[in-house]
């Protein structure tokens, strides 16, 4: 059986995350449970990628984007507060507070290496600095212990990606990875997440876009996937499916191709004999007009 197809329930998977202490021990569809579940509990929007994956001490966990603090300030109403900045040696310290509708309130610090650089470089030092203080603390008086954005920085990239297994059915149905064969990376689409400024593509816009394609048939589908970067296939993972467990995009794909086929099998009943198509057929001759009776045609 298909691992897409095998599903747990909620209460489940938090065991199995916490039982195992790794989010790669568990399957891509768990992951996926586990990853919705933590954004229902705190009241986030998947569909943003308010979390992505990262690999610290070879144990797969979460970290937090942009698109986590700020919804997040939004949510509980926090506001923030420089209370101050200083330098020391090398290193600039941004000292933030913030407060919740309820009043409650938290502070953290946000410390970045200033050490060699001038003018621009210093300028966007200190700006980090600041950005790191006021994500720290909005993670903080919400009551989340995951790491920032702009903590990992310094992780390989490779690293903070989505694990490919999770993408491994998307992608074998796309047909990108198939056969032994992998896609030339020069010829790859670009990745549609960029690590520096967080930009995303619409999730509305590329559901709607392949819900259109998938009503062309199936092998228009499954060239649309393919042109996708595996972040936006990975969007469309669950409702493209598997050929045991089909999702919405692939059962609407096999409609299609039957409706296409009972059209052609129609077109085939309704052809005449010369194989002429019936717009081309020749007009039957009107019948002549009978005359009355007892008339008899005058002599030419």
């Amino acid at each position: 059986m298909s691992d897409l197809a095998v599903r747990r329930d909620g209460a489940s998977i938090i065991e199995a995350v916490i039982t195992k202490g790794d989010l790669g021990k568990l399957t891509p569809v768990e992951r996926t449970q586990y990853y919705n579940r933590v954004c229902e509990s705190v009241g986030l929007n998947p569909y943003t990628r308010p979390f992505e994956y990262i690999t610290l001490n070879s144990k797969l966990t979460l970290y937090a984007r942009r698109e986590a603090t700020d919804q997040l300030r939004q949510i509980h109403g926090i506001s923030l507060e420089v209370v101050s900045q200083e330098v020391v040696g090398d290193i600039v310290t941004v000292h933030v507070r913030a407060r919740d509708k309820t009043g409650r309130t938290d502070e953290d610090f946000g410390s970045v290496s200033i050490k060699g650089l001038a003018g621009e470089a210093l300028a966007n030092a200190r700006m980090k600095a600041l950005t790191k203080g006021k994500r720290r603390v909005t993670l903080s008086i919400s009551g989340l212990g995951f790491l920032d954005e702009s903590e990992v920085e310094g992780i390989p990239a490779h690293e903070r990606a989505a694990p490919a297994d999770t993408r491994s059915q998307l992608d074998q149905f796309a047909g990108s990875v198939g056969a032994g064969l992998r896609p030339d990376p020069a010829s790859a689409p670009p990745d549609i997440m960029d690590a520096g400024t967080g930009e995303i593509f619409n999730m509305e816009q590329i559901e709607r876009e392949a819900r259109e394609v998938a009503l062309r048939g199936t092998e228009i589908l499954r060239d649309h996937l393919r042109s996708l970067p595996p972040e936006a296939r990975e969007m469309l993972r669950d409702a493209v499916g598997t050929g045991e467990a089909p999702g919405a995009l692939l059962i609407a794909a096999r409609r299609a191709d039957a409706d296409a086929i009972g059209e052609r099998l129609r077109m085939a009943t309704t052809e005449p004999p010369d194989g002429s198509p019936p717009s081309e057929r020749p007009s039957p001759r009107p019948a002549a007009a009978s005359k009355p009776s007892g008339e008899t045609a005058e002599p030419g």
